[in-house]
């Protein structure tokens, strides 16, 4: 599929080595974005090709859109690049990150088409934005595969502070640098089967820097719906954000619940979600994952948990084990390099 090709293109592109060294601050952020939304487009694209849980026919008429936004993604970005790397200073000043916004935008857009299409197959859209519901107690096949190294210390200290004997609402967070495995460890404290004997209900969204309310509520209310019925699906377009939050915190209002908000990005984005977690004194939390340490302060002043940097030795099992799998001994004569 040629929406494919042009997504593993851009993928291919992003993960240049040069890519963090030439672009800081926001313009980082947003090819973070763009990173991410690729990923997202590249795992739909793949289990379809492969008829592994996505009808490819649910998503062709979007194809063609798929390829267009993230080609035209990849030549703004090779711009930019090309720009630097010739020595035009004036890129800095005069093509600051705001002109990567409009095609952040379109593939934000194309994104939220794709998973409104596939949003009628509940278990795929639960799926392929990380989510996971009750029917289907451990998480989706593709994170079960997921390598770990170094992260068991972490996830005891997550998973106690979950299970722990408070009873008013506690928000746990994880702090740490883009990539250090934040979104990894919620996962697996997530999927950890004593969590899920712990909480009754389970709740996963994701913010981003494209934060968009609206997006946020119907995310949460398609992981409950799974779990309780509350009202038709089909009803939730008819209604407004305030009463779609209301409907999630009434939903959330009986049962002991988890909800993971999973990369938020600043202090008035968690200030305008914060108030549809209610407080019952029945050990519901809500655990957040962050970049901005500030934000993770902000978020719960008592605690927060930050991640470090794997050290050599997990480093070099996590190398080890993406290049080769978990099934298959390293070729001995690479160990050398390969820890270098």
């Amino acid at each position: 599929m040629e929406a494919y090709t042009a997504v593993i293109s851009l993928l291919r592109t992003l993960d240049q080595p040069y890519i963090s060294k030439l672009f800081h601050g926001r313009t980082a952020n947003a090819l973070d974005s763009l990173r991410a939304t690729a990923e997202y487009f590249h795992d739909v694209l793949e289990k379809a090709s492969n008829k592994s849980g996505v009808d490819i026919e649910k998503i062709k008429s979007l194809e063609e859109e798929i390829r267009i936004v993230v080609s035209e993604a990849e030549d703004v970005v090779e711009m930019k690049i090309s720009k630097i790397i010739k020595g035009d200073r004036w890129t800095f000043r005069i093509l600051p990150h705001h002109d990567m916004l409009p095609v952040v935008e379109k593939m934000d857009t194309t994104k939220k088409q794709v998973m409104e299409i596939l949003s009628h197959d509940a278990d795929q859209i639960l799926e392929l934005t990380g989510a996971s519901s009750m029917s289907d107690p451990m998480l989706s096949g593709h994170l079960k595969d997921d390598i770990v190294q170094g992260l068991d210390g972490d996830l005891e200290i997550i998973d106690k502070r979950l299970r722990g004997p408070t009873s008013y609402l506690d928000i746990v967070t994880i702090s740490g640098m883009g990539g250090i495995g934040k979104t990894t460890l919620a996962k697996k404290t997530y999927d950890h089967l004593q969590i899920r004997h712990h909480f009754d209900i389970f709740v996963w969204v994701t913010i981003s820097q494209e934060f968009r309310y609206r997006n946020v509520l119907l995310e949460a209310l398609h992981c409950i719906s799974k779990q309780r019925v509350n009202v038709n699906t089909k009803d939730y377009d008819k209604m407004n954000d305030s009463e779609l939050a209301d409907l999630v915190q009434k939903s959330l209002k009986g049962p002991r619940y988890l909800v993971v908000v999973d990369d938020i990005w600043s202090r008035d984005v968690w200030d305008s979600i914060s108030q549809i977690f209610p407080n019952r004194n029945n050990g519901s939390r809500v655990l957040l994952t962050t970049r901005e340490t500030d934000v993770a302060i902000y978020a719960n002043t008592s605690i927060h948990h930050k991640m470090n940097l794997l050290d050599l030795d997990n480093s070099w099992k996590l190398l080890r084990d993406k290049v080769f799998g978990l099934e298959h001994d390293h070729p001995p004569e690479l160990e050398e390099i390969g820890k270098k």
